[in-house]
């Protein structure tokens, strides 16, 4: 698997993983992204954080197709992470976080986890950082990792 920094080519790839992701961080099934969410993970966002240097943004390539997302906002912030569900479990969001952290400028993160990643990013050394919130059926915890 290849990991690199993503390019404007990669935007729909990226987002076409984030979006079959999204039964993870919904509240229920079946339930459609709140507006503010899915404009998140249109295009036109993509390709601005790819552009934008308050991001760095990697992906991990399988056989062609984008298996894994990372964008860390600002060298402290883990903005999002994704990894297809049929590359989790073999440590690939470890490797790509690794890789990026390794890149930031920061020794110390922030993020706003799905419910689901929690005890992802409790190996990874981040824990709570105050109560889970709720915004429109999307439910997510703070959370620090301390350098």
């Amino acid at each position: 698997m290849d990991i690199r920094s993503a390019i404007h080519s990669d935007a729909k790839g990226i987002q076409t993983l984030i979006m079959s992701l999204s039964h993870f961080y919904l509240d229920g099934k079946n339930k459609a992204l709140p507006r503010w969410l899915e404009s998140n993970f249109d295009l036109k966002e993509m390709l601005a954080r790819i552009d934008s240097p308050q991001f760095e943004n990697y992906i991990c390539e399988a056989d062609g197709k984008i298996v894994a997302y990372l964008s860390i906002k600002e060298g402290a912030h883990l903005y999002h992470l994704f990894v297809d569900e049929q590359y989790q479990g073999q440590g690939l969001s470890r490797t790509l976080w690794e890789y990026g952290k390794k890149l930031a400028s920061s020794n110390e993160f922030t993020l706003r986890s799905s419910l689901f990643a929690v005890p992802v990013y409790k190996q990874f050394g981040f824990v709570e950082d105050g109560c889970v919130l709720k915004k429109d059926g999307v439910s997510f915890q703070p959370m620090v990792l301390a350098g």
